[in-house]
């Protein structure tokens, strides 16, 4: 049988169909449309109506799924979604979201932020702060690479912040100075002292050209201000001077000397040329400052032996002549005024032939002392006798002795308290004294 009809129509014309099994099945476009209607074709705009009736929809309806659906059974039928599902940026409410436990009593970032301060914040009792950290560095190496770079602060092997120990370094400063009113100069007001050497860079030996040293204590700017002398010594003499005139200096070559200059309390230094040089010569100074602690150079100093010529006149005044005083102890207190007025005690020797201690006691009175009444201003021990032999007593004085501004009064008792009125036995103590008027 053959697979197709033939059709009474142009030959140059096909029905479409489906071979199955060798049997050719026509393709058909389903119009929708009611009798002597047409709905037009059946496409996603225009879709098949789809008739339920009620019974079918509640049937539809009673039906209930239990148990969400698995990742599997999801993933086995892919669903289509079309419209605008998921937006491009989905909003998001922190509010809504949950605290992590805890989060509610930790710091806030608003908090944390008001602990930072901006240049020239005043300062405001219990403010916070941040720790400020240093690292252990012993070394003494540059730990940056550029200028501008941050950098940690270093502390020693022993904890303490490690700061500069030796002065700050000066870029030594150079120029030309050829002919008159050239100058070479630097900013010294941080320096205590300069060192500077001309050399000849010109093509041609330097035969002339004279040189002068100024300081400024008002210039801004090594130009501006005012500008006074100073004296600079050379470096291979003890010579001073406030200029210099140069010769002899060939080409390529430094002059024989450096010069040093102190600067302790200027702002500005400069060379300033008021001869000029030889032609083609050229004389370039450089300036190199210090900061190390320094005295103003001693230029001129003394040395040999120096005559002096003149009259001296000397005048020497002989001490005080003494007076001696000597008591041997009766059976008493033996209070007694030596001398009333100011008097010095130059010399002591005391013994005592007792079995016990005795106390010598002196006083700054202009009357007699009142013993365990008034307070003696030296009390002088003297040790008891030992095997028959007495003890003794000496005071060093020195050179001055001891000053009485009252008078000079003298107690012997048995015990050491100011108190103490304990009498001693007759020619028991024996003191020998010399004072001065």
């Amino acid at each position: 049988m053959a697979d197709n009809l033939p059709l009474q129509t142009d030959a140059t014309k096909q029905i479409a169909t489906d071979e199955v099994g060798g049997v050719h099945f026509p393709r058909t476009k389903i119009t929708i449309g009611a009798d002597g209607v047409d709905g037009g074709v059946v496409s996603p705009s225009n879709p098949l109506p789809v008739y339920l009736d009620a019974a079918t929809i509640a049937a539809l309806e009673s039906i209930s799924v239990t148990g969400p659906l698995t990742d599997d059974e999801l993933r086995a039928t892919p669903v289509p979604v079309s419209g605008a599902f998921f937006q491009a940026t989905q909003p998001i409410s922190a509010a809504s979201l949950p605290l992590p436990a805890g989060a509610a009593t930790e710091t806030s970032l608003s908090a944390l932020l008001a602990s930072y301060k901006a240049e020239d914040t005043p300062h405001t009792s219990g403010d916070l702060g941040l720790p400020l950290l240093g690292i252990r560095y012993v070394a003494d190496t540059v730990t940056t690479s550029n200028d501008g770079d941050y950098a940690n602060f270093k502390l020693d092997e022993e904890g303490r912040l490690k700061v500069a120990t030796k002065s700050a370094s000066f870029t030594p400063v150079s120029g030309n100075a050829m002919v008159v009113g050239n100058t070479v100069y630097c900013d010294v007001s941080r320096a205590s002292n300069v060192s500077f050497h001309v050399k000849n860079t010109g093509s041609v030996p330097l035969a002339a050209g004279t040189f002068v040293y100024e300081a400024s204590v008002d210039s801004t700017n090594g130009v501006d201000g005012t500008w006074f002398g100073v004296q600079v010594a050379r470096s291979n003499a003890n010579t001073t001077e406030t200029q210099t005139a140069l010769s002899g200096i060939a080409a390529g070559s430094g002059f024989t000397t450096a010069f040093e200059c102190s600067v302790n309390a200027y702002a500005w230094f400069r060379v300033r040329c008021t001869v000029a040089v030889t032609t083609n010569a050229i004389a370039t100074w450089t300036i190199q400052r210090g900061t190390y602690a320094t005295e103003p150079v001693p230029i001129v100093q003394v040395t040999g032996t120096q005559p002096i010529s003149g009259t001296v006149t000397a005048t020497v005044t002989p001490p005080a002549p003494t007076t001696p005083y000597f008591v041997n102890s009766i059976a008493s207190t033996n209070s007694a005024l030596i001398i009333t007025g100011t008097s010095g005690l130059q010399a002591f020797w005391a013994t005592n032939t007792g079995a016990t201690a005795a106390y010598v006691k002196l006083y700054n009175k202009a009357t007699a002392p009142i013993v365990g009444t008034d307070v003696p201003e030296m009390i002088i021990p003297v040790p008891a006798a030992a095997s028959g032999v007495p003890g003794i007593a000496s005071v060093s004085i020195g050179f001055s002795g001891f000053r009485f501004a009252l008078g000079l009064g003298i107690a012997i008792t048995g015990g050491v308290a100011d108190s103490d009125t304990t009498a001693v036995a007759a020619g028991q103590v024996k003191v020998k004294l010399s004072r001065t008027v």
